[in-house]
This record gives structure tokens, sequence and C-alpha cells, in this order.
């Protein structure tokens, strides 16, 4: 019950001026059809190489397996424009008409950010190291034959 008589007070009564609603629409415009683009080229270029595959001419095309090649960031690029759609789209609400971001955002000192992230770089250099050692010492090692 309480939080239904206050539901009233939750997110607007941050708001102070009424621009602060409009997310950036020139970044969601330009993200969301970056995102599209290369999501279709992906599509297109996936629909062709499975056609090759089909036909069994893929190796005859050197200039299809480059391109492939450089096709692997293109998923990457449109990931990060998907989520840049998604957190600019949705500004400035973490949740929609409730909670704005101003109002969620933590008090964690800078200090203990960056001790976090190097302990976490620290810890994904070293699997790292870890795993390119164990894929050397296998590669090295050959298949096994029965």
């Amino acid at each position: 019950p309480i939080l239904r008589e206050n539901m009233k007070y939750f997110g607007y009564g941050y708001i102070k001026d009424a621009k602060e609603l409009v997310p950036s629409i020139p970044i969601c415009f330009y993200a969301f059809r970056l995102m599209v683009g290369v999501g279709s080229l992906l599509i297109l270029f996936f629909a062709l190489s499975l056609f090759l595959i089909y036909k069994k001419e893929i190796a005859q095309y050197r200039w299809f397996l480059i391109s492939a090649i450089i096709m692997i960031p293109l998923a990457y690029i449109a990931s990060e424009s998907g989520w840049i759609v998604a957190e600019i789209g949705r500004q400035p609400w973490t949740i929609q008409d409730l909670l704005p971001v101003s109002a969620a955002i933590s008090d964690i000192e800078a200090g203990s950010v960056a001790t976090t992230f190097f302990i976490f770089l620290a810890l994904f250099t070293t699997m790292l190291a870890v795993e390119i050692s164990i894929l050397v010492k296998q590669i090295k090692k050959g298949p096994e034959y029965e």
C-alpha cells in the first residue's frame, strides 16, 4: 500500500526540466542505421557463403575467403551499435518512468572501480596466458591416432 500511495512521486519528481526527457536523437538515428545496415550485409554474406558451401566452390573464391576475415569485426560493430541504441535511447531512465539514471548512480569511488578493473584485468590476462600455453602444447603434441 505505501508503494502504491507514493507511486506518483517516483520518476518524474527527479526531472527538473522537460529537455532531460529527450535522448540524443542523432546518435540513436545513426547507430540504429549502422546496426541494421551491417546486420543486413552480414545476413547476405552468410547466405552467399552457404550457397558457395552447398555448391562446394567456396575454396575457389579467394576474394570471398579474404572478405570473410574482413567481415569478422563487423559483427562486433553491429553489436556495439545496438548497445548504443539501447542505452542512449532509454535515457534518462534506468527503469522507465520510475527511476532516472541520475538517481540510480552508485556512490562507489573511482579508485575502487579502478582497483576492481585491474584485478579483473590481471585475472583474465593470466587465464589467457594459461589458455595459450595449453593450446601451444596441444598443437605441438599433435593428434592422437589409434
